[in-house]
């Protein structure tokens, strides 16, 4: 008789058997039945995207940490770091892609064929969503696309098919992409079936790509339902703050102001709390209760000693508070004061910079606006949004002022001109003995600053220590301290010209700049004449005389140089400033000082065309009755008989004349980057059209106006070898002529001038012709890099190799300055090297030391050494490839 424990024992085994039996047959990934789903839809969920997902979350929370949030600017909705902070993140990333890639493998369903089965999984498109997040935030952003992409496709009847969607939008934007994510954002606008509870998220992404298209009202309707629909906290947080930030851009100060207050009432990090603060301060009313409260507010953040490093914000916010109750003259002291105490905030410095410049602008004073927009384009980081603009008003300003000058500066030297020489030379001797009076009182006073800085409390200990040491009284007087510092100056900075920001190596470069720094300061003193006074003034006396017309051809030439400068003036004034009055002024005085001049025609229109504006129609009259007595076979005598002229003309003209013109005003508006826009667009809209020269041309110059001198040479070089029976051609070698007279060094040599022939490698033939070898010209050192989502950052680069050269190179005084190489890489160019050895030796300088690169991938960036003749031959045809044949040859 079998017993009962027998029989207990032996259904267990059983029991085990089968489990056994069970398990080991749902481990197959090609049977799709119902123990198999249950078993691998359990694995993929809790194995794979449980797990990991944790391991992203935190992640994800490290990566935001390590964001840099710029408060000077609108805030970016999300925060991603940059390529170099992600690396902190790749442990996690990498655990998590390993848990999801073993996932994947092992618990995807496949048929008999070896294809996936997406109907018969549950978890396996959130695993492979979740492992192209991962890339994301590790800035491998080519690599998430195809995982997106996957999930896209393949998971058709899944709602994770709509996520796929949105985060490639993400990938895009990250790329700048700008109309690949829009075409994803437009398709999902339409599915019904997105996920609900990421309906915030996909708000968050329509927000951030209106936030790069810089189109506020939409930007403001998509975060206005992320915020509200955002699960946590500090989401919400950030959204309303950049809400705020907008409404306060849109001058909707009420609901900025209220917006501020209540991300303050949600206890956001300290630094968010503040600038909210300071933000609710220049959104307030300025009279009344709130205006006073948000006053003291302020005055106890600036009396609290963690906020030393903010007082230039806190003041910059005072003045907002004085700009509100029309209090212009404690705004100016207040931003004075935040520019001053500004201590590495030069982003702040710029903004206190920029709200000057805008009052002046605005009184006008165009003299000084010049100077505080200058002063705000030397501090702004060039990432900064508004930097295009500002540079752009800036640059109108430059100009004004320049003409402004040349009017008051010809003006002088007529009136000189009808003076006797024994007058003259009396003016002169006043002159001199002026300037001789105006440098000592100059002197003097610098003497005495000196003395009140020495003798300043915590200063004096130090003084008498460094006398004792020298045994003299003051610093001056000690010939051995004045030589140890000059000589410890020139072996850290160089010999450097004495001026404004002389510490800054890297400079704006422009085809505009170079020039105008190539003429050199006629006016600099050697040292003999500084020793020498008389000789000093006899110098000045002839300069002064130089400038003088002293024959009718010279005082021809003067007197056009006026009337140039008043027209040119007078069209700023009409069209980059758009101020009517001043323009009008303008036009006036060129007219009744200059009759019959050049310009007469063109400025009664402008004047008719003014007065019209201002509905002043008797002065409008006056120029119209002008144009048609005195010019009325004049195609602006037509304008104005017939009110539809434009548009018959228009009519007659093609789309492709029309599309000309609007580039060319487009150009003379100094709209430079809409110009090269349009070139682009011209090539695909109107292929081969008998204008491509004159687009060509267009663009060249806008080049000119906003990229380096060689890339501005290299363009001219195109024009003159592409379009070689096109009158474009004289105009293109003209300029170029005219550079290389100003700048001889940046000639291109002639292979005809003892260039070394190159060898000819089977598989490079074709760059034998494009790059000759010419080691005795100058030469630059050029990174090239990644410029988005790439592991260097090119400002920090500049700065890194700023800091090199000042350390190891201070009296060479090499310059730093990039430029977009093609659209997705940047160039860093240090220049210039005399030689090929001497730019080679640099370049191994910079490998051997970790200064520059530290602990970059190698394989992210590559440095070359280029001669002056090669370089635009590199930036026209944009193959590092074909450079690579070259350079292994010759400079390896």
């Amino acid at each position: 008789m079998i017993s009962f424990r027998f029989l207990r024992r032996a259904l267990a085994l059983g029991s085990l058997f089968v489990l056994i039996s069970l398990v080991w047959t749902s481990c197959s990934n090609t049977k799709d039945t119902w123990v198999n789903r249950r078993f691998h839809n359990l694995s993929a969920h809790y194995n794979g995207y449980y797990n990991a997902g944790l391991k992203v979350d935190e992640g994800v929370e490290r990566l935001a940490e390590s964001h840099e949030n710029k408060y000077d600017r609108t805030l970016s909705v999300f925060q991603y770091a940059n390529a170099e902070k992600s690396k902190a993140i790749y442990p996690q990333m990498d655990d998590a892609m390993k848990r999801l890639g073993t996932v994947i493998q092992r618990h995807t369903i496949l048929d008999k064929r070896g294809n996936e089965k997406p109907d018969s999984e549950k978890w396996i498109d959130d695993n492979w969503l979740l492992y192209g997040q991962a890339l994301f935030y590790k800035h491998q952003y080519f690599e998430a696309i195809e995982a997106f992409q996957y999930v896209e496709i393949t998971y058709k009847k899944s709602p994770t098919r709509h996520l796929g969607s949105m985060w490639l939008a993400k990938c895009y934007l990250q790329l700048t992409m700008l109309r690949e994510a829009e075409d994803k954002l437009d398709y999902l606008r339409n599915q019904k079936d997105f996920p609900a509870k990421k309906r915030w998220e996909l708000a968050a992404v329509n927000a951030d790509f209106h936030q790069q298209t810089r189109n506020n009202e939409k930007t403001i309707e998509h975060l206005e339902i992320a915020y509200k629909l955002a699960p946590k906290r500090k989401d919400r947080i950030r959204f309303m703050f950049i809400l705020a930030q907008l409404y306060q851009q849109q001058t909707e100060y009420k609901k900025a102001f209220d917006l501020y207050t209540k991300v303050i009432k949600m206890n956001p990090p300290y630094e968010m709390d503040f600038n909210a603060r300071i933000n609710r301060a220049r959104c307030s009313d300025g009279g009344g209760k709130g205006g006073e409260t948000v006053r003291k507010e302020l005055l106890k953040m600036e009396k609290d000693p963690k906020n030393i490093e903010y007082l230039d914000q806190i003041y910059y916010a005072l003045a907002g508070l004085a700009q509100k109750e029309g209090k212009e003259e404690e705004e100016m002291m207040l931003l004075n004061k935040s520019i001053q105490l500004s201590k590495g905030n030069q982003n702040q410095k710029a903004i206190s910079y920029l709200a000057l410049a805008k009052i002046y602008f605005a009184r006008p004073d165009y003299k000084n606006a010049q100077l505080y927009y200058d002063s705000t384009i030397t501090n702004l980081s060039n990432d900064h949004p508004d930097y295009t603009d500002i540079l752009t008003l800036r640059n109108s300003l430059t100009r004004l002022v320049k003409y402004l000058n040349t009017i008051a500066v010809e003006d002088s030297l007529q009136t000189l001109s009808k003076m006797s020489p024994e007058q003259l030379n009396t003016l002169i001797n006043k002159k001199l003995e002026a300037d001789s009076l105006e440098l000592v009182a100059q002197k003097q006073l610098e003497a005495e600053q000196q003395v009140n800085k020495i003798f300043e409390p915590g200063k004096i200990a130090e003084a008498n220590t460094f006398n004792r040491a020298g045994g003299s009284s003051w610093y001056f007087y000690n010939p051995q301290a004045i030589s140890f510092g000059f000589n410890e100056f020139v072996k850290k900075w160089g010999d450097r010209k004495l001026e404004d920001n002389w510490r800054r190596s890297t400079k704006a470069s422009s085809f505009a700049s170079d020039l105008e720094e190539s003429e050199k300061d006629t006016l600099a003193l050697t040292e003999e004449e500084i020793k020498d006074p008389v000789l000093a003034a006899q110098k000045k006396r002839e300069h002064m005389l130089k400038g003088v017309p002293s024959s009718p051809e010279e005082l021809e030439k003067s007197t056009t140089k006026i009337v140039d400068a008043y027209y040119n003036a007078a069209m700023i004034y009409r069209e980059q400033l758009n101020d009517l009055q001043a323009s009008a002024e303008m036009f006036e005085t060129l007219l009744r000082k200059y009759p019959s001049n050049r310009y007469e025609v063109q400025s009664y229109y402008q004047l008719y065309r003014i007065y019209n504006q201002q509905g002043n129609s008797a002065k409008a009259e006056v120029y119209k009755n002008l144009i048609l007595t005195n010019y009325s076979a004049t195609e602006y005598a037509e304008i104005i008989r017939n009110p539809n002229y434009a548009q018959d003309l228009a009519g007659k003209k093609s789309n492709l004349e029309l599309f000309y013109e609007e580039t060319y005003h487009k150009y003379l508006n100094a709209e430079y980057a809409t110009v090269m826009q349009r070139k682009a667009q011209a090539d695909i809209q109107f292929p081969q059209n008998p204008l491509t020269p004159k687009f060509d041309m267009l663009r060249t110059l806008s080049v000119g106006r906003t990229q380096p001198l060689a890339m501005f040479e290299a363009s001219l070089q195109d024009i003159i070898r592409n379009y070689s029976s096109d009158p474009v051609k004289d105009e293109a070698q003209n300029i170029l002529d005219y550079i290389r007279a100003m700048n001889p060094e940046a000639k291109n040599t002639d292979s005809s001038t003892g260039s070394v022939p190159v060898p000819q490698p089977i598989d490079s033939l074709a760059n034998v012709k494009l790059y000759n070898y010419i080691p005795d010209t100058t030469h630059y050192v050029i990174v090239i890099f990644q410029a988005v989502g790439g592991e260097v950052d090119g400002l920090k680069l500049k700065t890194k190799l700023s800091d090199f050269n000042s350390k190891n190179y201070g009296m060479k005084n090499y310059g730093i300055s990039d430029l977009m190489f093609d659209h997705r890489n940047k160039l860093v160019m240090i220049k210039s090297f005399k030689d090929k050895k001497e730019a080679l030796e640099y370049s191994k300088h910079i490998y051997s030391h970790d200064e520059v690169y530290g602990n970059t991938n190698p394989n992210a960036y590559r440095q070359y050494v280029i001669s002056v003749n090669n370089f635009p031959a590199l930036i026209r045809e944009k193959k590092t490839e074909d450079y690579d044949d070259f350079y292994r040859s010759f400079y390896r």
